[in-house]
């Protein structure tokens, strides 16, 4: 479904002309009332679940300028604390996954120990940081993390189900109509509280209904080498001689 289809729906909904809407001669909705309605529909829609297309995968490549810095700005397309993988893929070393720390744990961590090679990052207002030893200059950084909604803006503009093609959705976007449905009969045009109140419901019951086998799938799904809970590394198994953190060392 494009933002051209999904004018078209919620006037329906609405049993008003979008022609008179588009053309401008509509007395109750203006084109950017009804812009407006689907486009906080479809943020709200975006923002409900933790669907595969609001999560993006970010890549660069480190100069010696970020790694003198430590950090790296924040992708500007990704919303506020979402970024949630710092992975450093090395030639013929493999993928380095770097562990999300506490941003001051990581500030007291690389004072405490300033050449220490752990792989650790953390975020902090709208930056990226990372353990500068534990990196070189020329290697590339993915970073994955959610995507701000976008606006609808022209015609064709795609609703957030329908990802890649206007023929290939769900009833998601049919939620999104609901949703903006509902708000169009909250507002002061309608003042129809009840009638928002019955068509929310039915959208949100619609996302409910698209996330469901999603969320099994996800569910089913096994962890590889990861714990469940972190432990301290008493017996220093896992570290390297170019770590210089005391943990797991009994010889202070």
């Amino acid at each position: 479904m494009i933002l051209s289809e999904s004018e078209i729906a919620l006037c329906r909904e609405l049993n008003t002309s979008v022609t008179d809407v588009l053309d401008g001669t509509n007395q109750l909705f203006s084109q950017a009332d009804i812009d407006g309605y689907i486009n906080n529909a479809a943020k709200r829609a975006w923002d409900y679940k933790p669907w595969t297309f609001t999560e993006k995968t970010y890549k660069f490549t480190l100069t010696s300028d970020m790694i003198t810095a430590g950090y790296v700005d924040y992708p500007n397309t990704f919303e506020d604390e979402s970024a949630f993988r710092f992975e450093v893929p090395a030639i013929n070393q493999g993928t380095a996954e770097f562990k999300k720390v506490l941003f001051a744990d990581f500030q007291k961590f690389l004072a405490d120990y300033p050449n220490d090679t752990s792989n650790i990052w953390t975020e902090h207002e709208r930056f990226i940081f990372f353990n500068p030893s534990a990196v070189s200059v020329g290697q590339e950084v993915d970073i994955s993390g959610k995507l701000r909604a976008p606006t609808l803006v022209n015609s064709t503009d795609l609703l957030p189900f329908s990802p890649s093609t206007d023929n290939q959705e769900n009833s998601g976007n049919s939620a999104i109509i609901l949703l903006a449905y509902s708000e169009a009969l909250a507002s002061d045009k309608k003042n129809n509280t009840a009638g928002a109140k019955d068509q929310e419901a039915r959208g949100m019951m619609l996302l409910d209904n698209v996330w469901k086998p999603i969320g099994e799938r996800r569910a089913e799904k096994g962890s590889q080498n990861r714990p469940f809970f972190n432990s301290i590394d008493l017996f220093n198994n896992n570290r390297s001689m170019n770590n210089e953190s005391p943990i797991g060392n009994f010889n202070l």
